[in-house]
C-alpha cells in the first residue's frame, strides 16, 4: 500500500512539474541577467508572470519593471511617466486631439526595437488607450465605451 501511495505521489509531482512549463532556476537566470543589466537597482522583487519573469525595482527613485524570458534575455523595460516627460510632438498631439479626456495612465516601454508610449485616457463616454512608437504620433490601441448602469 505504501508503494502505491509513494508511486502516486511521484507521478503527481512529475505531471504537475511537466505541465508547469517553467524551467528550473528560472529566477536565477533572470536575476543574474538583471543584476548585470541594472547594477544600480535597489528594492528588487521578481515574479513569474505567464511566460516571463517580471522584476520590479527602484532606480533613480523611480519604480521600473524589467521583463525577461526564461533564458534570462531582457525583453523590455516598463516605466510609468508623467505627460511632461513625453516628446513634444506627442504632448502637443494629445492636447490637440484629446483635450476633452484626462490621462489616467501613461507608461514608456523600452526594448531593443526602440521606445514606445502607451497612454490611457478617459472622459464621461469612453476609455481609450493610445500607443505610439517613438514620437511618430498616436494610434488608437483600444476603446471601451462607458455605459450607464
Amino acid at each position: 500500500m505504501k508503494k502505491i501511495i509513494l508511486s502516486a505521489a511521484i507521478m503527481l509531482a512529475l505531471f504537475s512539474s511537466a505541465f508547469a512549463n517553467i524551467p528550473d532556476n528560472i529566477t536565477d537566470r533572470a536575476s543574474a541577467s538583471f543584476h548585470k543589466d541594472f547594477h544600480k537597482a535597489y528594492e528588487v522583487n521578481s515574479a513569474v508572470i505567464g511566460n516571463h519573469v517580471r522584476v520590479t525595482f527602484q532606480e533613480n527613485n523611480e519604480t521600473m519593471y524589467a521583463y525577461y524570458d526564461f533564458q534570462g534575455n531582457l525583453i523590455g523595460v516598463v516605466q510609468h511617466i508623467l505627460t511632461v516627460s513625453l516628446p513634444e510632438d506627442l504632448k502637443h498631439n494629445l492636447k490637440k486631439h484629446y483635450g476633452n479626456y484626462w490621462v489616467t495612465g501613461l507608461f514608456q516601454v523600452t526594448n531593443e526595437d526602440g521606445v514606445y508610449y502607451f497612454v490611457q485616457l478617459s472622459n464621461a463616454d469612453e476609455n481609450i488607450v493610445l500607443s505610439s512608437e517613438g514620437d511618430n504620433g498616436w494610434h488608437r490601441y483600444m476603446t471601451k465605451k462607458i455605459t450607464d448602469l
